[in-house]
């Protein structure tokens, strides 16, 4: 918190910091006398423990694949992303005593080395590009996944089950600014400009406020829900989305989550919030006139090569580049090869002796 951390950021650590420590009590280790072999444990535990999750009879079954979407429901194990930022914590929590002076003491999770010793990159040139080494002991190969969009024809369909003015709004913001879902949900009145068609959002991390521009359509369905507020919802201080019945709430981002479960319930699909962001980013990168440069800016990322990933080809379009491939090779070819290439018969006939039935 002292170093200007959100609050979400300080919940993840405690709560990676509390499962470590629950470990250390099953296993009966007192924390400052954990060794390697307590790392190595705790992370073969993670690998094959299930996370106690209540589900409801109908839930699909963890880690199986959506029919309509191809997304991959989540597992009821822990990711390998999960299990190196539990390590990170642990590491961070074994550092921070070390500086203090705390000891006899020493950090239990092994760090990544360089091949000549000591902590790798330390004495990196900022000249020279990074290499990429070895991962440290105990982490995770973490797979990289692509940004998947929303096709259109299903936005459409998801965009039809919105409920309200108020949900279409959302939905029509989300897609024109790849707003983050949590940023455009903390707008408040002030920070709409209709005339300009602005949105000022406060940026994650940073904290700043950043103006994005949105579609005119979204500005229409937001005209819409607003006309239908109490005159006690509107102010320039006040939240700009509010729940739609008594007691008036603001909108949370997991009341927003509902609103869209209910939608893929009836679907059949399990869209999430941030996959509009994707779709809006994915758009984006799909128009040739659109810098990246500014790509990178309306989605807030601090390195160009993340906002680069992006740029691939998406599953939907090798799917349509696949399936006209297909059907070129499935179309009759021209008895004429000369006539196929574009060059007229008599030509050649006249500049090479060029035959009709001639296949060299």
């Amino acid at each position: 918190m002292a170093a200007g951390f959100s609050a979400s950021s300080v919940e993840s650590y405690a709560r990676a910091l509390l499962r470590w420590l629950r470990f250390l009590w099953a296993v009966e280790v007192v924390w400052d006398r954990a060794d390697r072999a307590e790392v190595r444990d705790f992370v073969l535990w993670m690998r094959t423990a299930t996370k106690h999750r209540t589900r409801r009879a109908d839930s699909p079954e963890p880690g199986s694949v959506n029919a309509r979407t191809g997304k991959r429901y989540l597992t009821a194990q822990f990711a390998p992303a999960t299990i190196n930022h539990n390590l990170a914590v642990v590491s961070g929590f074994y550092d921070f005593f070390l500086v203090q002076g705390r000891g006899p003491l020493r950090n239990p999770v092994p760090a990544r080395t360089s091949p000549r010793g000591g902590r790798a990159d330390a004495h990196h040139n900022p000249m020279e590009p990074f290499v990429t080494g070895r991962r440290a002991v105990y982490r995770q190969r973490v797979s990289r996944t692509q940004p998947r969009a929303i096709p259109d024809r299903m936005f459409d369909e998801l965009f039809e089950r919105m409920p309200s003015n108020r949900d279409r709004a959302i939905l029509a913001f989300y897609v024109s600014t790849a707003a983050r879902p949590d940023e455009l949900l903390r707008l408040d009145q002030a920070r709409v400009d209709y005339g300009e068609q602005l949105i000022g959002v406060i940026r994650k991390g940073t904290n700043e406020l950043q103006w994005l521009p949105a579609s005119p359509d979204a500005f229409v369905w937001l005209r819409l829900y607003h006309n239908k507020l109490p005159l006690e919802l509107i102010g320039p201080a006040k939240p700009l989305w509010w729940t739609l019945r008594r007691p008036w709430r603001a909108l949370t981002y997991e009341a927003m989550r509902a609103v869209l479960r209910r939608a893929n319930a009836v679907l059949g699909t399990n869209w999430t919030l941030h996959d509009l962001r994707h779709t809006a980013a994915l758009r984006m990168a799909a128009d040739p006139d659109m810098p990246l440069v500014d790509i990178q800016i309306l989605l807030g990322h601090a390195h160009l090569s993340t906002t680069e990933r992006y740029l691939r080809l998406r599953l939907d379009q090798l799917v349509d580049h696949v399936r006209q491939h297909h059907q070129r090779q499935a179309e009759p070819r021209p008895a004429n090869a000369a006539a196929a290439i574009g060059y007229d018969s008599t030509d050649l006939q006249e500049l090479f002796g060029w035959q009709p039935g001639f296949r060299g």
